[in-house]
């Protein structure tokens, strides 16, 4: 019972430190830059900038604001909030500390950027990595943990997998071995 609560609190914990990162980084940039407002960070590479993201993660169907899109990605983010706690659950079950880091970062970055389509009906996007004409998308705080937690959540669920196989085949060789 006492590791279930230890779970439980790293994931909630992950959570706001990435919610309250994500809040407050928005914060510094609404407050320092005017909107569209960019400020090189390293040249070449990386600038702050201000713009407003309608879309998904990393300015994906950014377009016109409007209600029924708004309410569209807000519907999304709850459902995906949902799948998170239902691998929480899982992780849980299976004592699975790792896991629960990993989905407070990916609900963390979901809750942050419902925040700012609930206030604004876009996301703060403000982070603008670059090389020479290439501009990847600009993204934020939520964004990367969202984005990083995916990737190691699926290098988690393949390691397990290959593990899995491993065993199997472990175990079908003894067996025949056996024999």
């Amino acid at each position: 019972m006492r590791r279930i609560k230890s779970i439980l609190f790293i994931f909630a914990l992950v959570t706001v430190v990435v919610i309250f990162l994500d809040q407050w980084t928005k914060h510094l940039i609404v407050n320092r830059l005017l909107l569209y407002q960019s400020i090189p960070i390293v040249k070449g590479w990386l600038n702050l900038v201000y713009v407003h993201n309608t879309g998904v993660a990393f300015g994906f169907f950014n377009g016109p604001n409007n209600f029924p899109k708004t309410l569209f990605f807000s519907g999304v983010t709850l459902i995906s909030v949902c799948v998170i706690l239902y691998f929480l659950w899982h992780a849980v079950s299976t004592r699975n500390m790792i896991q629960a880091i990993i989905l407070g970062m990916i609900c963390g970055g979901a809750i942050g950027n419902l925040i700012d389509r609930f206030r604004i009906g876009a996301v703060i996007d403000f982070i603008d990595v670059y090389y020479k004409k290439y501009h990847w998308p600009a993204f934020n705080v939520a964004d990367a943990a969202i984005s990083v937690g995916i990737i190691l959540l699926i290098l988690q669920l393949l390691r397990k997998e290959s593990g899995k196989s491993e065993e199997a085949n472990w175990n079908a060789s003894r067996s025949v071995s056996h024999r």
